[in-house]
């Protein structure tokens, strides 16, 4: 599938799109709790279609009615028939991972996933779960396919969150189940907004768990969740794109069903950074409205919401002068080095960029159309439809959105922005 996107104006009113990652959290808590669970709005992205695929192979029953989705479950895992496949996702595989030590002592299961998926490091999940008591493995090295067994006695543990918060998202889950409490300490932690979603949807099911202020330590009592009726909250990290279109092209966006920000982490953030980047933004009963301003670089720490360093990334090259954007060591271990390729992206539209460590530089001005590859990196292909609706750009293999957000196009293009598919 190649895109075409020219220079338009973006301009209009959308749906923020449901949340991938509160979505996936909330399929494998349901496996968990014994009883229905009923989620409204469930996206159907490719990441978590296959986490409702490997809870279906956990042994949960699951019936969709559009986009409801009812999970039926006994309050445990079974013993999975076959391999579980998760695909291109990595928050998926690790809590699918935890979720196989929870099974009967001398039960298994083997995760893997894509390519891209296959190439990303398992190492701190497997040292994370066999600290606490159950035994899991790779079969080449760090990398998946993965075996893990039951049963998770549980302890404490101390590791090293400096590359990924999704091990700890995955004891954090799985604990729920061990024989004993589960106590983390985390160092050097990295994208705790995404441990604090953790937490707070566990505790929707009833989840006896906690972790400090600072996210660098977490307990979970072993508990029997409870099921819940649910919507899916929009996702902050995708709408940053059409919310970063207006700001780059001097329209006015308007993203609805987003929810109130709350809380030092989170992706709501997007909000305070497009301001010190000098766009108007405002939100107000469940939307962000977003005009153009006058842009001018910025510097920010995204150690805690890295997906956002994609947008701003974006919107960096719009702006005057130098932006950087610090924290980023760990977007080298996400569906492509986010790292390289954000850097390669802005200067495949004429943009001066470069990257030291966790650090990318961006000194303003989109110069010219960029035709580009999306090397397997959905966040990649709207960086660069988002810059395209500046100078114009072309974009193959354009379906990798369907990762995260498979309306993605459809979207842009009802906010005005020229996009062309064949």
């Amino acid at each position: 599938m190649i895109v075409r996107v020219e220079p338009s104006v973006a301009e209009g009113k959308i749906e923020a799109p449901p949340s991938k990652s509160w979505s996936q959290r909330a399929l494998f808590l349901a496996l968990l709790a014994e009883g229905e669970t009923t989620l409204e709005d469930l996206p159907g992205s490719s990441d978590v279609m296959a986490s409702l695929d490997a809870i279906r192979s956990f042994g949960a029953n699951v019936i969709r009615e559009g986009s409801k989705v009812k999970i039926i479950s006994i309050g445990e895992a079974k013993v999975p028939d076959d391999v579980i496949n998760m695909r291109g996702s990595g928050t998926g595989a690790r809590i699918a991972i935890g979720i196989a030590t929870t099974l009967l002592k001398g039960y298994g299961a083997v995760i893997t996933g894509d390519e891209t998926l296959r190439r990303r490091p398992m190492q701190p999940v497997i040292e994370i779960f066999n600290a606490l008591g159950a035994e899991v493995k790779s079969v080449r090295g760090d990398k998946l396919p993965v075996v893990a067994f039951g049963h998770l006695k549980g302890g404490e543990v101390e590791v090293d969150g400096s590359v990924t918060s999704q091990h700890i998202t995955s004891a954090l889950i799985a604990g729920n189940k061990s024989e004993s409490t589960v106590r983390i300490k985390i160092k050097r932690p990295v994208s705790r907004a995404y441990i604090q979603l953790t937490v707070s949807i566990a505790k929707l099911f009833g989840s006896n768990i906690m972790c400090n202020d600072d996210m660098t330590e977490c307990l979970v009592e072993p508990s029997n969740l409870n099921p819940i009726e649910a919507k899916v909250p929009g996702d902050y990290a995708l709408s940053a794109f059409p919310l970063v279109a207006g700001a780059l092209t001097g329209g006015r966006v308007l993203v609805r069903g987003l929810s109130e920000p709350e809380g030092k982490f989170g992706d709501h953030r997007i909000i305070e950074y497009m301001r010190e980047f000098g766009a108007d933004v405002n939100y107000y009963e469940g939307t962000v409205e977003v005009y153009g301003g006058d842009l001018r670089g910025a510097k920010v720490n995204l150690r805690d919401e890295p997906d956002l360093a994609l947008p701003l990334a974006a919107l960096a090259a719009g702006a005057k002068g130098e932006s950087v954007l610090t924290g980023l060591r760990h977007l080298a271990y996400k569906e492509s080095n986010r790292i390289e390729t954000i850097v390669e992206t802005l200067r495949c539209f004429g943009v001066s960029a470069q990257a030291d460590g966790g650090t990318i530089r961006v000194w303003g001005g989109i110069k010219r159309r960029c035709k580009l590859k999306c090397p397997k990196d959905h966040r990649i292909a709207m960086m660069a439809a988002v810059m395209g609706a500046v100078m114009g750009a072309e974009i193959e293999a354009a379906e990798c959105v369907r990762k995260s957000w498979p309306e993605f196009w459809d979207t842009m293009k009802a906010l005005g922005v020229k996009i062309y598919v064949r």
